[in-house]
């Protein structure tokens, strides 16, 4: 058991690194600013991202420069963390390492399936690549779903990708192998967190996991009935099986009659609790879930559990900041852009 990670000297990091994160004003100037150099110099000028910027010029960066300077902080950030009196030494703190893992074998099973150029290491970023625990290098270069599994082997995602057959015309099914990727990683990070920590920190770390797996399967289940109008079978079959709020009552939300129903399920559940006036579920969803991350970060002495429900802060700041540049970019009403951002 790890019980020296309640140090408070690494939660008083992650806060201090917190209370640099933007707030709803700061997101709603941002909004209403006419170019993507003005939203560049403003986030150049924040103490979150001032250091990432220091040698850019926010009049003449391109877009995806800027956006990917947003994620290398964030990855930064957290191997900083990681590292701070040893964490990184835990196989649980590894996991944004994996998770960025499966999403690349999610983007090079796409560009399979697809015939796409499979020029993958042009989209991967450096600092990304000393990070990973496996050969993206030689992986990108796969012909076929065989050869991507063949690239694999030896790692647990081979294990997991072999039970995914390759269709005849050598790709697989994209759905299938997310689910059970996705499956094995929240699997193992449950698993770890009961392992590793004991008493009240793996409770509240698996509480996390659970809910953040919760979001993810209603926001994907009205998806799936609001616009492919699939059956409640199929929705269970294309879920993750794990609950927050109980196998039964997620079923439920999964058997209501139509999307519109379902959402007032969803309502009288933890997940609609004083949660925004919107028409759109990842906002209302996701708005909830950050009030929660909100409440561990600033309510917990444990830094497995302020680090975990930071990095997934962070992820979501960097979302909004996305989304703000973008809808700049196009030309969008700051109060429409500000109708999809995931706040309090």
């Amino acid at each position: 058991m790890m019980e020296n990670y309640s140090s408070n000297a690494t939660t008083a990091k992650i806060r201090a690194k917190y209370a640099q994160l933007f707030t709803l004003d700061e997101y709603r100037e941002m909004a209403a600013m006419r170019t993507v150099a003005e939203a560049a110099g403003f986030i150049a000028r924040s103490a979150r991202f001032r250091e990432a910027f220091s040698e850019v010029d926010p009049n003449t960066i391109h877009r995806g420069y800027l956006e990917e300077l947003l994620y290398k902080e964030n990855f930064e950030t957290y191997i900083s963390l990681c590292k701070f009196q040893g964490l990184d030494k835990e196989p649980f703190f590894g996991f944004l390492i994996r998770r960025s893992e499966i999403e690349c074998i999610l983007s090079i099973i796409n560009r399979i399936n697809s015939s796409l150029d499979r020029n993958f290491l042009s989209d991967l970023p450096g600092y990304l690549i000393k990070s990973l625990t496996i050969p993206v290098m030689e992986l990108s270069l796969s012909q076929s779903y065989d050869e991507l599994v063949a690239g694999l082997k030896g790692t647990r995602y081979g294990r997991v990708l072999r039970k995914v057959p390759a269709r005849e015309d050598g790709n697989a099914d994209y759905t299938e192998c997310e689910l059970r990727l996705r499956t094995d990683y929240y699997a193992e990070l449950l698993a770890q967190a009961e392992k590793a920590f004991s008493g009240s920190v793996a409770e509240e770390l698996k509480t996390i996991i659970l809910r953040e797996i919760d979001c993810r399967n209603i926001i994907n289940a009205y998806r799936m009935k609001a616009y492919f109008g699939y059956s409640p079978d199929e929705i269970k079959r294309r879920s993750l099986k794990f609950y927050g709020i109980g196998k039964r009552n997620m079923e439920r939300l999964y058997e209501a009659a139509d999307a519109e129903i379902m959402m007032d399920m969803v309502n009288n559940t933890i997940y609609g609790k004083n949660s925004p006036d919107t028409d759109n579920i990842e906002v209302e969803i996701n708005s909830v879930k950050i009030r929660r991350l909100r409440h561990y970060l600033t309510g917990s002495t444990r830094a497995p559990v302020a680090l975990y429900a930071f990095i997934m802060l962070c992820d979501i700041e960097v979302s909004n900041l996305v989304h703000i540049i973008e809808g700049i970019r196009y030309g969008v009403e700051a109060a429409a852009i500000e109708a999809q951002l995931i706040t309090l």
